[in-house]
């Protein structure tokens, strides 16, 4: 085994290195080798060349640019996920109110016709059961939280956004649907 050589894998997993930076401060390889079961050549460097190329200026130089791009990025995030959480704060969550028994009676009926044939629920089943469905057809049908997560797909900052959503709006369930205030705490510390 050669260690005074090292592929340009091992080199890439090394703290600081990209390609660019490879083709930049180290150029051609020192060696080519042809590796058993690949169709191309291992590229390899000296690690005496690497390592020169590591103590040099234009490594740090390239390093303090890379580290002021990452922070711009973060900082870019940051400000992208603050704003959609100020947006998401301030989004009206309103819950359309109904008899519970009526609402219930609902919820049955929209799980039945969704659950083809598989099973059935009834107006008489346990409360665990109805208030689940229950509380997850309000979510879907007297809300508007499906759409509040259109909205927010593919933003940047949406595990935060989609948390912060279901969070409020299970709040506003309990709120308009008292009875069924546990429920919508059991389903909100499920999804935490």
């Amino acid at each position: 085994m050669d260690f005074t050589h090292i592929t340009k894998t091992e080199l890439l997993s090394r703290a600081g290195w990209t390609a660019t930076l490879v083709a930049r401060l180290l150029g051609d390889p020192d060696q080519r080798k042809k590796v058993l079961g690949r169709a191309g050549f291992a590229s390899l460097y000296a690690i005496a060349r690497v390592e020169a190329a590591e103590a040099g200026v234009e490594f740090a130089t390239a390093q303090a640019a890379i580290a002021k791009r990452r922070m711009a990025a973060e900082k870019a995030v940051a400000s992208k996920t603050a704003k959609l959480m100020a947006a998401i704060q301030s989004m009206p969550i309103t819950v359309r109110r109904f008899s519970l028994s009526s609402v219930k009676q609902e919820a049955v009926d929209s799980y039945n016709m969704r659950s083809r044939g598989d099973s059935f629920a009834s107006i008489t089943d346990g409360p665990a059961f109805l208030d689940r469905i229950t509380v997850n057809y309000i979510r879907h049908e007297l809300t508007e939280y499906d759409v509040a997560l259109w909205e927010v797909a593919g933003k940047t900052g949406i595990a935060r956004a989609v948390a912060e959503i279901r969070r409020r709006v299970y709040s506003a369930i309990a709120q308009a649907y008292p009875a069924l205030s546990d429920e919508c705490a059991r389903q909100k510390g499920a999804r935490a």
